[in-house]
Formats: C-alpha cells, structure tokens, sequence
C-alpha cells in the first residue's frame, strides 16, 4: 500500500465524518430545536456548536432582509418555528443558511443583550 493512499483514506473518512455530523447538527436543529425546547437552542449558542458567521456577512444579510421589507426578529423565529421546506418555500432562502445566520445573531444578543436574549428564547 502506496504511503499516498493512506492520507487520501484518512483525508476521504474524516470528510465522510463531517459530512455526517453536520447532517447530524442539521437534523437535530429541526426537531429539537424549537420555543418549546429552547435550552437546545441556548446549550447550541453557549457550546457554539454552529459557527458563527463573519459580521460583514450577518450585516449583509440584515441589508437583505430590509430590502425585501422581512423583520430579522420574525424571520429568525420563523427559523426554529417553521418545518424547514415551508421556510424555505415562504421566504425563498435556504434553511440552514438562515439557522447559522439566527445563532451569529443569538450568539450577538447574548453577549450584548443577555435580557432581550433570554426574552427572544423565553428562558
């Protein structure tokens, strides 16, 4: 067996492995993570088990959402209200894109604004 072979089977189950989690975090997301179970949605924002976007891109994305007359607040608890293909059907944006977008704001809110958070959550 070829040294070359052995990094390229490695390099191929670590990225069969985080394909999976990622298809894991994704399902979780879905179904347990809602306003009836929000300290799923908090144990996520505090273990940052969801990357945080950049800001520049959050703050784009904000820009959109003005343009298109959509109230952040309402579409990031559309987010975890909403079953992930009517979201994406009633606001024409990707799912998942927009639940790594809701947890950069929830992580934001957080840190700056622990009481809207806890609020926005209804911890």
């Amino acid at each position: 067996m070829h040294v070359d072979n052995v990094i390229d089977f490695i390099a191929k189950k670590r990225e069969r492995e985080e394909r999976q989690r990622a298809q894991d975090l994704e399902r979780y997301v879905a179904t347990q993570c809602n306003f009836h179970q929000p300290e799923n949605i908090d144990a996520l924002v505090d273990g940052k088990m969801i990357e945080v976007k950049d800001h520049t891109l959050f703050l784009g994305f904000l820009s959109i959402l003005k343009d298109k007359k959509i109230d952040p607040l309402n579409i990031f608890q559309d987010v975890f209200t909403l079953e992930p293909a009517y979201f994406e059907m009633s606001y024409n944006m990707k799912w998942w894109s927009v639940v790594q977008l809701a947890f950069t704001f929830l992580t934001i809110l957080k840190e700056n604004e622990p009481h809207t958070y806890a609020d926005f959550l209804g911890l």
